[in-house]
């Protein structure tokens, strides 16, 4: 096997105008799960555009699988992107769909049907395989990207927020395809701005913050930098107040607000919440349709590491 890493960048400037979007970033990646950790605006999805191929660096060397990304119909055959924004066929059911994009990677017409039948399956949208993707929730339209992305067993995954608007439930399902997707020997780039979003895949991060590489190393050790501060999580449910009333008998929930439409609230240990949020949720009917995290408690730790310390290694890779 080839010492060579998976994606090499070097000293990479991506500029729109007087704006800079990447500056001088530099990364090696090898096989695995490595997480892309970035308050939003930090430069994560203009990074992952330029490992797909979809823009071109403005100073800086990239390959990808030894290749240069961009338009190199090639590279498409063996990555596999989850894009934060929506480009669907709205008129096409998921079924045709999913099967046209693997036509399109080279896979014959039975060979696509068969592997769209199992990913449909895998991502818990049969019922709505005929439907178009036009009547799709939100939840539904991001279990579709994540289905085009894993379907033809890619080399290289690269996913972006892959799990905005996903209920607590496939959450997990969609970071246990991340883990098995590494364990056969693939690498997977994982943007988030949710530290425990890539802490539930990966002990591997890099912090982007403001276009530069802020750290790198153990999630372990990023953690460590911001337990100080509160974690503030925000809840969609279809009975807030029922909701509200079980989550003030947790230990690892601080203080419960309800709103219209679902529950805010605060945790001192926001890995125990996650955890058994995603538990009760399998085991019972919490009526949760969505979650999401601010990232004020990660600014405020970006912040920090570039006034104080513009680069910091936390913790050596074992690569």
């Amino acid at each position: 096997m080839s010492d060579d890493p998976i994606i090499h960048v070097e000293n990479l400037t991506r500029s729109y105008g007087s704006v800079v979007a990447l500056n001088e970033v530099s990364i090696d990646l090898k096989p695995g799960v490595v997480g892309l950790l970035g308050p939003n605006g930090a430069g994560k999805s203009t990074l992952l555009r330029i490992l797909t191929g979809e823009l071109r660096p403005t100073i800086g060397s990239v390959t990808v699988l030894g290749m240069e990304p961009f338009a190199n119909p090639d590279l498409y055959h063996r990555i596999g992107i989850c894009p934060e924004q929506e480009a669907m066929f709205d008129d096409m059911t998921g079924v045709e769909f999913v099967s046209f994009l693997l036509r399109m990677r080279g896979w014959s017409p039975p060979e696509a049907a068969s592997r769209t039948d199992e990913w449909i399956e895998r991502v818990g949208l049969v019922e709505a395989r005929g439907r178009r993707i036009r009547g799709y929730s939100k939840g539904m339209r991001q279990r579709i990207k994540i289905c085009t992305a894993f379907a033809h067993d890619p080399d290289l995954l690269l996913l972006d927020e892959p799990l905005t608007g996903l209920d607590p439930l496939w959450r997990h399902k969609v970071q246990r395809m991340v883990a098995d997707c590494a364990e056969r020997g693939a690498t997977v780039l994982f943007s988030s701005h949710v530290l425990h979003e890539v802490e539930a895949v990966t002990r591997d991060v890099m912090l982007l913050h403001r276009g530069r590489i802020a750290a790198e190393g153990n999630a372990r050790e990023i953690r460590a930098l911001i337990d100080q501060h509160p974690h503030r999580i925000r809840i969609l449910a279809e009975e807030p107040r029922r909701l509200a009333v079980h989550l003030m008998q947790w230990d690892c929930v601080e203080s419960v607000c309800v709103t219209d439409t679902g529950v805010r609230l605060t945790t001192p240990k926001p890995e125990a919440f996650y955890s058994r949020m995603t538990d009760e949720s399998a085991d019972g009917d919490l009526g949760v349709r969505g979650m999401e995290s601010p990232d004020d408690c990660l600014q405020s730790l970006f912040d920090t590491l570039v006034l104080k310390r513009p680069v910091i290694a936390v913790a050596d890779r074992n690569r």
